[in-house]
């Protein structure tokens, strides 16, 4: 144990120390003197070694698409007047990050995480760095860190210890494809879009209060105006002049919904929502998600409230990089409810590998509710008839066929191995 040695180091200078005065020894005075001197400077050093020293990850963006590469640059600042002779650093990487190279040693032997060495000497008030570029192999929400640094006094006498609880998370969105590789008419994706008819309210513009006539649904009813006026009042809404999309992402992949599934078949649903999705918000429509994912978060279904712009498409691309496998209840259970939440006229664009004949009925009653459906359907087995005017995209060939090409490209891609610094 370094403890242990250093407190014999200075027992021993000490003892040098009584010895040579006791002897009238000079030489040994002064060789137990410098001991004592050197150990209290190694005590010092060691005890401020750690303090005002910061370590950082900078990030060429802090958002990407799966598949694309990231810079990152690690960064160690010595905030104070003591310089360190040695300092090294140790740094927790996602193996979905994959470092590709980098100016430290980088082990990838652990199964789930990659591990970053560095190591360096560090003047008073100077700043060191590290370059790394990473390969973004999956969609996800992935957290670096924390990281541990050591380092001590300049005799190695004594070393220390620091956890740094600091991490930083990366946003990995889904792939996003042409929908013409998807198998899918780029020109009417949707089958016909009645665009600019003003026919449904929109509830996020607001026009003014009226009093309740009959048949007005009870969620338009201001209670607060109500009270006031001692008679029932409801909002009214300006009529909506945009098509409304809304993304259903069932995560069920087979009956029961907790059962085992396929990744790749989850995958292949997350990427045609995505593509959809892009579309969409280059359509400027009106645009929304639900899945049926349990959140890591919270006990409500996974669900992005509808919007416009390129906020809401980052919004709906973060929401699909972090769905997992986890169903809450079969798609066909829980859509039915949510739809009530939805705007009337609202197409329901369905993302799906799973359609028994309960999620059929259940498309077929909101359809006659008054919504559109339109069905990307990514199974391998036979798609289901879904009846006139249910607009179907069957995609698992045009998929299976990404992915084949995906995987050609990596294999001929020439490898490059991790600089050691």
């Amino acid at each position: 144990m370094p403890t242990s040695r250093f407190s014999l180091q200075l027992y021993f200078f000490a003892l040098v120390g009584v010895v040579g005065i006791l002897t009238t020894q000079g030489v040994v005075i002064a060789f137990g003197l410098m001991g004592l001197i050197a150990t209290g400077v190694a005590w010092f050093w060691n005890r401020v070694a750690l303090e005002e020293l910061d370590y950082e990850r900078i990030f060429s963006q802090s958002r990407t698409f799966a598949g694309e590469e990231l810079g990152m640059t690690t960064t160690l600042t010595n905030k104070k007047l003591v310089p360190l002779p040695w300092v090294k650093i140790t740094d927790v990487v996602p193996k979905q990050l994959d470092l590709i190279r980098g100016d430290g040693d980088i082990d990838k032997r652990i199964i789930l995480t990659q591990t970053l060495r560095q190591s360096t000497s560090i003047a008073w008030y100077e700043r060191v760095s590290w370059d790394y570029r990473m390969q973004c192999t999956s969609r996800g929400l992935f957290r670096l860190g924390p990281a541990q640094l050591e380092s001590g006094d300049p005799f190695g006498f004594l070393g220390n210890r620091l956890r740094s609880f600091d991490t930083e998370d990366v946003l990995v969105y889904p792939r996003v494809v042409p929908l013409e590789e998807l198998g899918i008419p780029p020109g009417r994706p949707l089958g016909e879009v009645r665009s600019g008819l003003r026919i449904y309210q929109d509830p996020s513009r607001p026009s003014g209060i009226r009093d309740y006539q009959l048949g007005d649904p009870l969620k338009t009813v201001d209670w607060k105006t109500t009270a006031r006026m001692q008679k029932l009042q409801v909002r009214t809404y300006e009529p909506s002049s945009h098509t409304t999309v809304i993304l259903v992402v069932a995560v069920d992949t087979t009956s029961p919904h907790w059962a085992t599934y396929a990744p790749s078949i989850l995958e292949r649903i997350v990427v045609a929502a995505a593509s959809l999705a892009s579309y969409s918000a280059d359509k400027e429509y009106m645009l929304g998600l639900f899945t049926n994912d349990m959140p890591v978060v919270g006990h409500s279904p996974l669900s992005v409230p509808t919007g416009r712009g390129p906020e809401q498409l980052g919004a709906v691309l973060a929401a699909l990089a972090t769905v997992r496998s986890f169903a809450i209840a079969p798609m066909y259970t829980m859509l039915p409810e949510h739809a009530r939440r939805f705007p009337l006229g609202a197409t329901l664009v369905v993302a799906t590998a799973f359609l028994p004949v309960e999620f059929v009925a259940t498309l077929s009653d909101l359809k006659k509710r008054g919504f559109k459906i339109v069905v990307l359907y990514v199974g391998e087995e036979e798609c289901p008839d879904l009846g006139e005017g249910v607009v179907v995209h069957k995609l698992y060939r045009y998929l299976v066929d990404l992915e084949k090409s995906s995987e050609t490209a990596a294999d001929i891609e020439e490898p490059t191995e991790a600089v050691a610094g």
